[in-house]
């Protein structure tokens, strides 16, 4: 159902009433009696022309924003950056208790063929190359939420 702000809309910016709208507009003593008024604003609308874009509008909108955009684009990566050390910490217990298992059933393996002081020598680089890739893997978390994340200085145009 259409109602008088609707026909009064249409009037104002010029558009052509259906046929619903002109039903209303018979009926209806207040839109019979803005009628007129409205065809004038129609009729200025029409005359009237847009207001140009300042110079240099575009430079100072994004000077005004660009603290705030940096802000969110920080809070956004600070976000992402929590989610994915959580994402890759909530295995590492399970990780650590498996290594230390596959360790001592590896030095007890060597233990049998080598030396005792051999096979600790072996483990201890092992372990030492088995905390090198866990550093190394959780060290690279923060790079790589940050590589995902939307780039924080606008490209200027």
């Amino acid at each position: 159902m259409i109602g008088c702000e609707d026909i009064d809309e249409l009037r104002a910016f010029g558009r052509p009433l259906d046929a619903e709208a002109e039903a209303h507009v018979r009926a209806c003593a207040r839109c019979r009696e803005l009628s007129p008024a409205l065809g004038a604003v129609s009729a200025a609308l029409a005359a009237s022309s847009a207001p140009g874009v300042p110079a240099g509008l575009t430079a100072r909108v994004m000077a005004a924003a660009g603290p705030l955009l940096a802000a969110n684009a920080a809070r956004a990566t600070r976000w992402r950056l929590a989610r994915a050390l959580a994402a890759g910490l909530a295995p590492l217990p399970a990780i650590l208790v498996l290594d230390f298992w596959l360790v001592r059933a590896g030095y007890d393996l060597l233990t049998r063929f080598l030396p005792d002081a051999l096979s600790l020598y072996v483990v201890a680089n092992w372990v030492g190359f088995l905390a090198l890739l866990l550093g190394l893997t959780y060290g690279a978390i923060p790079f790589l939420a940050a590589r995902q994340g939307p780039a924080l200085h606008p490209r200027s145009a």
